[in-house]
């Protein structure tokens, strides 16, 4: 993975949780980054840390129909995740 690429901010010893590296390289990466990304990794955990942080985030349409077609073979359109990103910010008020 070319992390000077993708991680050109950070020190080269700095150290990065899972979650953050997964995410950042998803948005970040070329497709050849994803693919390693995914030898790397779980992927149910990769597919987790995506639809909770990622999916929802409308800057990232296009992005999160090819992951989710190339990677995760879900047949979906981008309906699907203006859907989620409508639920995201969803306000409930109940009034007793």
């Amino acid at each position: 993975m070319k992390q000077d690429k993708i991680f050109w901010n950070l020190k080269s010893k700095a150290r990065i949780d899972d979650i953050t590296f997964i995410e950042h390289t998803l948005k970040y990466g070329d497709f050849e980054d994803i693919v390693e990304l995914f030898n790397r990794f779980d992927k149910k955990k990769i597919k987790d840390i995506w639809l909770r942080n990622m999916a929802g985030d409308s800057r990232f349409l296009k992005l999160n129909v090819m992951i989710a077609r190339v990677f995760f073979d879900m047949d979906v359109e981008s309906d699907y995740f203006k859907r989620l990103n409508d639920a995201r910010f969803e306000i409930r008020v109940s009034i007793k």
